[in-house]
Formats: structure tokens, sequence, C-alpha cells
């Protein structure tokens, strides 16, 4: 089979693509093997010519150099013997590199046809024709690895395409805030369309949710993270692949424990809710501008590099439970028309909410910020809830505006609280059960407002 053929090392290349090899002239190789010819009888011949230098003069030395000369010759035809022997090793090395090279180019030609034959498919008119389309580059992605994120690219590049949501579904009623979603626990009801082209939507719409779905189903890896670092995934996860699904329009999307190198949603849309339950991001993930319609789930998250949630629009409830963010977390001009709930999340880089606007409750509780927290300016609408928070490095609530009750019981701050700047942080409602860290209050201000300030003050 063509897998057992193996090249030189120096001349391998990453799978699937075709190696790079030129053959030396034909000249070099015959002037060296006639050079070789004419050194190794040379030497032999002139050493023995010496020794037969030795012999008795007269007949015995004659015969003894007329020996020498022959056995010379002999050495030389050995050495030409063994030149000869090496050619043709190097000429049957040679049709086995020319025979792995042409199978590689009829597979990298078959891999082509059936690449250009799948994406013309995916720009048909017909969705079951979309469908096959999407489905043969399924399997071509699955059987050639070195290809695999060409055609995820391809998939994304579908996605991205303009697509019109006309009709929202009807879903169930969303758990509390305080729980925990699991991605089976969320379910819609088909849609319904009113309009003449309503059978031409909904095939548009199940031709990108099975894209989803492919994408979904081969970047997640349900082992445990523990199991992850015992042994290979699965065969058919796809490890290292990056994701560019910038302004795409996603419906109900499913994305929870994936694990994904780059992602990004900037400008996105999601529909129907979005779900990211425990789902890994090696490095980069970008969500600036997205828009999350619907209940929206990042419990358990792992996000490594940086996380980039500015200018972000979650109209529904969203939660950030568990969460574990490795580097910087950019919430800056982040919307959030829903409870939105962070508890538990560790924050391991800066933290930036300013100024994010929650028109509902807050939930921090048992968050940890393992470096700055900066939420100058951010607005909280509803009840705002801090117990038990770590704050470990310098935070700033300037000009922040608490609109419901408030509490930071248990939360601890580095340096202590009476360091914490609270400059022109305003509270709308001064008779809520509020809880300020220790040696803070709320004092009038000169313009009928309440704001906080120190104690001692």
């Amino acid at each position: 089979m063509m897998s057992r053929k193996k090249l030189p090392l120096s001349r391998r290349t990453h799978e699937g693509a075709r190696p790079t090899w030129r053959p030396i002239s034909f000249w070099p190789w015959t002037l060296a093997a006639a050079a070789a010819v004419v050194i190794v009888a040379f030497i032999v011949t002139a050493w023995l010519l010496a020794i037969a230098s030795g012999a008795k003069p007269g007949t015995d030395r004659a015969n003894a150099r007329l020996d020498a000369v022959r056995t010379g010759l002999a050495a030389g035809a050995g050495a030409g013997a063994a030149v000869g022997l090496m050619l043709a090793f190097r000429r049957q090395h040679h049709q086995e590199i020319a025979t792995v090279l042409t199978d590689l180019d009829a597979t990298e030609r078959r891999i082509t046809e059936l690449y250009a034959k799948a994406v013309e498919q995916l720009g048909n008119d017909k969705a079951p024709v979309r469908l096959g389309g999407l489905y043969a580059l399924e399997r071509l992605t699955q059987d050639n690895p070195a290809h695999r994120q060409t055609i995820i690219d391809v998939i994304c590049a579908y996605l991205r395409m303009p697509f019109s949501v006309r009709a929202a579904p009807t879903s169930k009623p969303e758990p509390e805030a305080t729980e925990d979603p699991h991605p089976s626990e969320r379910s819609t009801q088909p849609e319904t369309m009113t309009d003449g082209n309503g059978d031409t939507w909904q095939q548009e719409r199940q031709v990108r949710l099975t894209a989803q779905r492919i994408l979904a189903e081969h970047l997640r890896d349900d082992r445990t993270p523990d199991q992850r670092s015992a042994g290979p995934p699965g065969p058919r996860f796809w490890p290292g692949i990056r994701l560019d699904l910038t302004g795409a329009t996603l419906i109900d999307f499913n994305f929870h424990r994936v694990v994904a190198t780059d992602v990004r949603f900037d400008g996105a849309t999601f529909t129907d809710g979005a779900q990211f339950y425990e789902a890994t991001f090696l490095r980069f993930a970008a969500f600036r501008r997205a828009t999350f319609g619907g209940a929206t789930v990042f419990s358990r998250a792992i996000f490594g590099g940086r996380a980039d949630f500015s200018q972000a629009t979650f109209t529904g409830r969203v939660w950030f439970s568990q969460a574990t963010f490795g580097y910087d977390a950019d919430f800056n001009d982040a919307t959030f028309g829903g409870d939105a709930t962070f508890y538990g999340t560790t924050f391991n880089g800066t933290a930036e909410f300013q100024p994010a606007a929650f028109a509902a409750d807050v939930m921090f509780s048992g968050a940890t910020f393992g470096s700055c927290a900066w939420v100058n300016g951010a607005t909280f609408a509803g009840r705002t809830q801090f117990g038990g928070v770590t704050f470990t490095d310098n935070t700033a609530f300037s000009g922040a505006t608490f609109g419901g009750a408030t509490e930071f019981a248990g939360a601890t701050f580095a340096g202590g609280a009476d360091r914490l700047p609270f400059k022109g942080t305003r509270v709308l409602s001064p008779d809520a059960q509020h809880v300020w860290p220790a040696g803070w209050c709320l004092m009038p201000d000169r313009r009928g407002g309440y704001l906080v300030a120190r104690a001692k003050h």
C-alpha cells in the first residue's frame, strides 16, 4: 500500500502533501563511479607493486609485478561491481519514490475533484444538494487530516453567508438564574412560517443546522479534563481547529464541550440561545459586538487566552458560572438584558466591565479576580451580589451606578476595603438591603441622591 512506502526523512512533509524531491543529475554519479574505480585500482596496484619490488630479481620479481597488476585490476573490477550495485539500488529507490509521488498525485487529484464537487454542491439552489455537499465535505475532512482546516474554513464561510431570521421559536420557561442549565435541558418547539417562502427558508435553516452540527460533533471532546490528559481523543475528534464565524447568523447554537484553538464570533448573531457549556478555547476567543438572543450558557467554560466580549449584547439570561478566564476578560460596553450569573468564576487576568450595563440581577458570588478588576462606570439596575468575592489586585468601582440591593458580604480586597475607589459611585435605591464593604456606607449628595462614601467621613 502507498502508506507503507516511506520517503527519506529529509523529504517528508505533512500528511497528504506531495513530498519535495529533486533527483541528482546522471553525469555526477557517472564521474564519481569512474573515479572510484580508477582510485581503487591504482591504490591496490601501487601497494602490491611496492611489495613485489622486494622479490628476487629476475623471473620472480616479474611474476610478482604481473600478479600485482592483475590483482589491482581485479580490485578495480570489484569496485566497479560495487558501484554498479549501488547504482542499481539507487535506480530501484528512485522507482519507489516515483511510485509514491505518482500515488500521492493521484490521491491529491482525487481529493481536489471531490472538494471541488462538494463546494459546487454548496452553491446549488436545492437544499438536498447542499446537504449532500456538507456531508461530502465532512467525509473528506475525516479521511484527510491535512485538509481539515481548509474544509472547516469553507463550512464557516457558508455559515457567514447572509441569512435572515424571520420567526422566533417558542421555548420552555428558562430556569432560575442561580441554576446551572445542562445542554440536555434546553429544547425549542418548531418554528412556523406565514409567508410564501416558508419552505425555502426552513430548508436553508436545516442546511445551516447541519453545518453547525458537523462543526460541533467533530470539535466536541466528551472526556473529562482528567481523562484528556490520560490518552488521545477519539478518531472523530478534530484537534487544532480554528473557527472564523465573524458576522454569522447561528441558530440554536450548541457548542457544549467543544475544544477549539482560536474562535472568532465578532458581530455574530445567536438566535434561540447559545450553548457553550464546558467549552474550551485554547487561545483567543472573540465575541466582540456579538448578539446573544435567548438563554446563553458559558458555565464551566475555559478560556485559555484573551476573551473579548466587548460591546456584546445579551438579550436573555446568561451564565458564566464557574468559568475560567486564563488571561484578560474584556466585557467593556457589554449589555446584559437579563439576569447575569458569574457565580464561582475565576478571572486570572485583568477583568474589565467598564462601562458594562446590567439591566437585571447580577451574581458574582464566590468569584475570584486574580488580577485587576475594573468596573468603572458600570450600571447595575437590579440586585447585585459580590458576596464572598476575592479581589487580589487593584479594584475600581468609580462612577458605577447601583439600582437595586447591593451585597459585598464576605468580600475581600487587596490592601483592605479602605483603599477601594468608589468615587462618584451612585445608589438609586437607598432603602434597599445593602451590605457595603467594611468602612463604607451611603451618604446623601448635594443633588438629592446618594453616594457610596467612607463611614468616617
